[in-house]
């Protein structure tokens, strides 16, 4: 299997490697398992987003990159698993035995202006018209995509299970936080809702904890917030830990069209720990309302988090956990498998 980096710009490759991102060997190969490798494309033009035609030289580009990578290997009988509409601007200089499109996003909904949106549109319907397969993570984003496409299925994200099985001891990584813990892991981006976090820390100074790398654009914000343990990036090994040492596991985000439509990863994560959890009100969350809390506003927000911190419902922690392994990758992978078998 062969894993494609998504492309970078100058300016962020710059930014996260120094002036070493100048002597790097694009289209370089890197073996992360056996039989999975990484690849890295050239450097990306900036524009691709809103004009078709630097979009249409990155893509013609990345595919030579592509091609001279697959002559190498012998590879002439390949299926091209895409994430993004903009990818049709690569597959349309290969070959692929079929092109399976996976949609995790309103993609469109990320756009900044209507140019961008329109060239998203456009790019994404010829996807879809390509695509001998389209997964969606929610019934929504399926419903689009179904009428453009009659092979649409839903595969919503998943979780290892198991890797977040409650050992029988291990060490606390937030002894210097007092409990309740109401904490949050991931990233800290543009689309986390600052004010409710203000509002939390404020009710719960030196209880509101957010582990994970903080979005550069945001870190400001971020500092301005008095009360908040904030923990940097972890290692992946740590995560079942640090969300096992919470007492409340929250998803403080924004809510917007675009949260709507999309299915949050991190709420599987939470299940799989089995411990309360309080959430913004998302239509993709709603078919787990008897396992967490979905708040309409702040207000509603922080009433639920402190009935959780006096009634924390343990008797759930099962029933939680069971929902998480029934989205296990384990079991996923085998539902994409057959979706995919008759393309290979």
């Amino acid at each position: 299997m062969l894993y494609v980096e998504n492309p970078t710009a100058l300016r962020a490759r710059l930014g996260e490697e120094g002036l070493e991102a100048l002597t790097q060997v694009d289209g370089g190969i890197h073996e992360v398992e056996p039989r999975l490798r990484v690849m890295r494309l050239p450097i990306q033009i900036p524009g691709s987003r809103s004009s078709e035609l630097i979009g249409a030289i990155n893509g013609w580009r990345f595919a030579n990159a592509l091609k001279k990578r697959l002559r190498q290997d012998g590879w002439d009988d390949f299926i091209a698993w895409c994430r993004v509409p903009s990818s049709h601007h690569t597959l349309r200089h290969l070959s692929p035995k079929a092109v399976v499109y996976d949609v995790t996003d309103d993609y469109e909904l990320y756009a900044r202006s209507e140019r961008e949106r329109r060239l998203t549109e456009r790019l994404e319907a010829r996807m879809l018209k390509i695509a001998d397969r389209v997964f969606t993570t929610t019934a929504t984003l399926r419903a689009k995509m179904a009428t453009s496409n009659d092979n649409v299925q839903v595969i919503p994200n998943g979780v290892d299970a198991v890797f977040f099985e409650l050992p029988e001891a291990e060490r606390d990584p937030l002894l210097h936080v007092p409990h309740p813990r109401i904490g949050f892991v991931g990233l800290i981006a543009r689309w986390m809702d600052f004010e409710l976090v203000r509002k939390l820390a404020a009710r719960w100074p030196g209880h509101i904890v957010l582990v994970g790398p903080v979005q550069r654009e945001v870190e400001s914000v971020l500092r301005s917030i008095p009360g908040v343990v904030h923990v940097p990036k972890i290692a992946h090994m740590d995560v079942p830990r640090y969300l096992r040492s919470f007492d409340i596991c929250m998803m403080p985000h924004e809510t917007s069209e675009l949260r709507h439509r999309a299915d949050p990863l991190k709420v599987v994560e939470y299940l799989a720990v089995g411990k309360p959890i309080v959430s913004v009100s998302l239509r993709s969350l709603t078919q787990l309302g008897g396992l967490i809390d979905l708040a309409n506003d702040h207000g509603e927000f922080l009433r639920m988090v402190e009935h959780r911190i006096d009634h924390p419902q343990p008797e759930l922690r099962d029933e939680r956990r069971a929902v998480a392994r029934a989205r296990s990758w384990d079991q996923l992978y085998d539902t994409i498998l057959t979706a995919i078998a008759g393309l290979s």
